[in-house]
């Protein structure tokens, strides 16, 4: 095969190659990748005249275009750099207006009315694999509808019919079961007809909305690798039930359900006076902390009856959807002045009596006892360590700790505290011999035939020798001026 030119874009010999093939291709011919199209094309080509190659010749040069122009500039695969920045425009563009959408649609509400009664739909998908081009086999699906006043109003649940697993999917769909849903490959109680699902979730979303032509958004959890609650499954469940019915499947709208949960909390912090700065989520990624913390992730009677009998509610799309009502409400409803009600914001088992001080009594019976929290610190605020510097913060802490039991053991301790030295010197001293040694020495006594040093400068200590004698101290002698000691053996 000619060689490509030096800026990346095409030779003559690409276009003629493209050009064989899509000639071969009509008269019936397949090639297997374009290795084979290059070999099958490139003896055609060496036996070509200048004349013949003028036309591929003048095609290369027109897509290559000018050294600065980069639009007329195609990858190795011949797609256009142009189409592929145009595509990344485009999805970032969605995105934007996707957040901006979500944002609009809460700041517009009203904390006293609208915010409290406006409707929100949740969903999630349970899927058995996903094949090479992502798309999901759906397994399982579940939305949810709530709004902040009354808590989880409605749910739809439906077990999907996968139908035949194709070949080199099987394992990998049993093995996916197994660890999280548990819904079996080969189920008989899923539903087979997807038009009945398309048509039951349509008219689901659609008996909440003021605009019966207009789909409410739908919202769940962005894509993760490491759980199978994800946004692009939700959409492809979506794609797959509208191709089903012949519908456009851009009217369902999938939003992330974090983004949602981050401007009500946010909104919650507006008051007449302002904003509760001690309120607000400093950012997306700590709501979606909250959520996947799943502080309800093991309440009752919340899934359906198949997880219920498996003890899988917490991989049970019904009991997800729930426990995020439950999560936003927990979270919302105490800054509204909104009292939970059990089954509705939360778990009919949860313990609610911390309720009562966010209520709307509550609220206007301390709002002027209560403390500025403006002035309250941030209790969403991560504590930030630094780890680059343990070891030298550890090697502190040892130093210090060092210098202290140093400078401790130079602290003489309580008088109280010593215990008495007794050393026996002489059974036949008499007190005088004492008094004179304790006017000389200090801080003696004599009992029962033994003088007590109780200072450890007034004496010497001596171990017994081999004949069993004591050896003891004996008188200071008053010639010195150190009254030092003399050593002498004592009789028995």
């Amino acid at each position: 095969m000619p060689p490509k030119s030096k800026k990346g874009a095409k030779n003559g010999f690409y276009f003629f190659m493209q050009d064989l093939k899509a000639r071969e291709e009509a008269k019936g011919r397949r090639f297997n990748g374009l290795k084979e199209v290059a070999d099958f094309a490139n003896p055609i080509w060496s036996r070509m005249t200048a004349d013949e190659r003028d036309s591929y010749t003048r095609k290369a040069k027109e897509a290559k275009g000018s050294e600065d122009d980069g639009r007329n500039k195609f990858t190795s695969l011949g797609v256009s750099y142009a189409e592929i920045d145009a595509e990344i425009r485009e999805r970032n563009e969605a995105h934007q207006i996707m957040l901006q959408t979500i944002k609009n649609t809460v700041r517009s509400l009203d904390n006293s009315s609208t915010l409290l009664t406006y409707k929100f739909y949740l969903c999630h998908v349970n899927y058995f694999y996903k094949n090479d081009v992502d798309v999901y086999s759906v397994a399982e699906i579940a939305l949810s509808e709530f709004n902040l006043r009354d808590g989880l109003l409605d749910t739809v649940h439906f077990f999907v019919n996968p139908g035949k697993i194709p070949t080199g999917y099987r394992y990998e769909a049993k093995d996916w079961s197994e660890k999280t849903h548990c819904i079996p490959i080969n189920n008989n109680f899923g539903e087979k007809d997807y038009c009945k699902i398309f048509f039951t979730i349509k008219q689901f979303l659609i008996k909440g909305s003021s605009q019966k032509d207009n789909i409410p958004p739908v919202y769940t959890m962005p894509d993760s690798l490491n759980s199978n609650m994800c946004l692009s499954a939700v959409k492809c469940a979506f794609t797959s039930l509208c191709d089903a019915a012949n519908e456009n499947p851009s009217q369902f709208r999938v939003y992330p359900f974090p983004q949602l949960f981050y401007e009500i909390r946010n909104k919650c912090a507006e008051t007449s006076n302002g904003i509760n700065e001690a309120l607000l989520m400093p950012s997306v990624a700590i709501v979606q902390n909250e959520i996947e913390k799943d502080v309800f992730s093991y309440a009752q009677n919340i899934g359906c009856a198949f997880h219920e009998e498996q003890d899988r509610l917490i991989h049970c799309s019904l009991s997800i959807v729930t426990r995020w009502v439950y999560t936003i409400c927990d979270h919302c409803c105490k800054h509204l002045g909104i009292s939970l009600e059990l089954g509705k914001h939360c778990p009919k088992d949860a313990d609610v009596n911390w309720d009562y001080k966010f209520s709307r009594t509550a609220n206007r019976n301390t709002a002027e006892s209560s403390p500025d929290p403006r002035k309250t610190k941030n209790s969403f605020m991560p504590t930030i360590i630094d780890h680059g510097k343990l070891q030298e913060i550890r090697e502190k802490q040892f130093l210090e700790q060092q210098e202290s039991l140093r400078k401790a053991e130079g602290i003489r301790p309580p008088r109280s505290v010593i215990k008495p030295r007794v050393r026996v010197v002489n059974g036949n001293r008499s007190p005088e011999w004492v008094q004179d040694l304790s006017d000389n020495i200090g801080n003696l006594s004599l009992r029962d035939g033994e003088i007590r040093f109780r200072d450890d400068r007034s004496y010497q200590n001596y171990m017994n020798d081999e004949e069993g004698c004591l050896l003891s101290s004996a008188e200071p002698t008053r010639s010195q001026s150190n009254w030092s000691w003399i050593s002498k053996r004592c009789s028995r």
